[in-house]
């Protein structure tokens, strides 16, 4: 029955295309960043290509519209296709490539900064309990080559 769904999707699909074939030229075209973005993107979230499909819409966008209202014929994709048109597609597309990297960068900065803040108010807290209840608490205690506990004084309170 999956089958059946995927075919008629994709026969649909493939009819729109045709039926919209100025949009399908343009926007294939303005899009194929995103379309490239899909493929790499492996993780589960997919949010590279999601980034990068949502700005380079952004940026293909204004040129669908001056083609929806100029007379939708392929005469006019191809003419809106020119080269700066193609630049200025792609530019957004480069633009969410580069949030996708600031955005994970940034979030890799907090959340290192927020491990260390806690590693150092762990660090006080064993200092405390160190303090508290004595060295026995840490389990670090000298042993010899056997693994045999080597009589010091600090160790002298536990034997």
């Amino acid at each position: 029955m999956k089958n059946w769904r995927k075919t008629i999707l994709t026969l649909t699909f493939l009819g729109g295309a045709v039926f919209f074939l100025p949009s399908t030229i343009l926007l294939l075209t303005g899009m194929a960043p995103s379309i490239v973005a899909s493929f790499i993107d492996k993780t589960k979230e997919r949010l590279k290509a999601l980034t990068v499909g949502c700005v380079n819409l952004g940026f293909c966008f204004p040129y669908w519209l001056e083609l929806v209202q100029g007379g939708h014929t392929p005469e006019k994709a191809m003419q809106i296709l020119n080269p700066e048109s193609l630049i200025v597609m792609y530019l957004g597309a480069g633009l969410g490539y580069f949030l996708e990297w600031i955005c994970v960068y940034a979030s890799v900065a907090m959340t290192q900064k927020k491990n260390r803040s806690r590693l150092k108010s762990i660090e006080k807290e064993k200092k405390a309990l160190t303090e508290k209840w004595g060295v026995e608490v840490t389990g670090n205690y000298p042993v010899d080559e056997q693994g045999f506990l080597i009589k010091t004084d600090e160790t002298q309170a536990v034997s």
